[in-house]
C-alpha cells in the first residue's frame, strides 16, 4: 500500500516545504497542488530542480486542473496551452497523473449536453496528454452537475480515450450519494487514484462544500471504513492520497498535521 500527502492539506506552505514535509513525515508519495506549482515555475525556477528536491519521494498526481467544462474559444485555448505546459512538467518528474475537475460552468444545462461538453473536453485534453504519457484523473464533484460515480463513467465513456480515469474521493462519493454498493463493482483499471477525505455536520440546508472538509480523518461523520472497505473490494490496490480542507487546521504546523494525517490515514487503511 502506498500512501501520498494531499498538499492542498498543508495550504500554507510553498513547493519545496510540502515535498520536504512529505518525506519527513514519512510519505510514499506526493500530490502537488497545481497553484503552488504554477508559482514556483514563474519564480523563475525549473521543474529539473524539483526533480533534486524530491529525491526518492515519488510525485503521483498533479492537482487538480480546473474548469475543463468551460466552451468559449479564449476559454478552451487557455486550457489547452494549460495542460500541455502541466504535462510537460509531468513528463520530466515521472508524474503519471494530472487530475482534472468540471466545475459548474454548465450548471442549468440538461445532463446529456453536460455530458457530450464534458466528454468532448476531456478528449481534448487527453489528446494533449497522451504524448507526455499522462493519464487524466477525473474527479466527480459533489457540488457541480457532475457529481456521481455513474455520471463520471458516462463522461469516460463519452471521452472514448485509455489514458482517462477516476479520482475516487471518498468526500465526493458520499456527499454525491453515491452508494457503497456501486462503488465496490467499480472495474479497477478505471480507478487512478483515491482519496481519503472526512466531512464535518453539514449547517442547516446548505450545499455540501470544501469548507465542510476541515476535519481531521475518523473526526467527522462520513463512514470512512465503509468508503475504503467499497474501494477495495473493486480489487484496487494501488495509491491513497490524505485530503484535508480548512483555514482551522491550515493555521497547525505543517509538519505536525501532515503527521498526524498520515498517522490516521494508516490507521484507516491498516484495518
Amino acid at each position: 500500500m502506498e500512501l501520498g500527502l494531499h498538499a492542498g492539506s498543508i495550504m500554507h506552505t510553498n513547493l519545496v516545504t510540502d515535498i520536504r514535509v512529505a518525506r519527513e513525515a514519512g510519505y510514499d508519495a506526493i500530490e502537488f497542488y497545481i497553484p503552488k506549482l504554477v508559482r514556483y515555475l514563474e519564480a523563475g525556477y525549473h521543474a529539473e530542480q524539483i526533480l533534486l528536491e524530491l529525491g526518492s519521494l515519488r510525485l503521483a498526481v498533479i492537482n487538480s486542473f480546473l474548469h475543463i467544462e468551460r466552451q468559449d474559444r479564449d476559454a478552451r485555448r487557455a486550457l489547452r496551452q494549460q495542460c500541455e505546459r502541466l504535462c510537460q512538467v509531468a513528463q520530466i518528474l515521472a508524474c503519471p497523473l494530472l487530475q482534472v475537475v468540471a466545475l459548474n460552468g454548465l450548471r442549468g444545462e440538461p445532463w446529456p449536453e453536460i455530458r457530450t461538453k464534458i466528454g468532448q473536453s476531456l478528449a481534448e485534453l487527453a489528446d494533449i496528454a497522451l504524448p507526455f504519457g499522462v493519464t487524466l484523473a477525473l474527479e466527480p464533484v459533489s457540488f457541480t452537475p457532475l457529481r456521481t460515480l455513474g455520471q463520471g463513467l458516462e463522461v469516460l465513456d463519452a471521452a472514448g480515450r485509455n489514458n482517462v480515469g477516476l479520482c475516487l474521493d471518498t468526500f465526493h462519493l458520499w456527499t454525491g450519494g453515491t452508494p457503497w454498493e456501486e462503488v465496490a463493482t467499480l472495474d479497477p483499471g478505471l480507478i487512478a487514484v483515491a482519496h481519503i477525505s472526512d466531512v464535518s455536520p453539514r449547517q442547516g440546508d446548505v450545499a455540501w462544500a470544501d469548507a465542510d472538509r476541515d476535519v481531521l480523518p475518523g473526526d467527522g461523520i462520513l463512514p470512512l471504513r465503509h468508503a475504503i472497505e467499497a474501494i477495495r473490494a473493486t480489487g484496487y490496490d494501488g495509491l491513497w492520497c490524505v485530503e484535508m480542507l480548512g483555514a482551522y487546521h491550515w493555521e497547525w504546523d505543517p509538519y505536525v498535521l501532515a503527521q498526524e494525517l498520515r498517522r490516521r490515514a494508516n490507521g484507516l487503511l491498516s484495518c
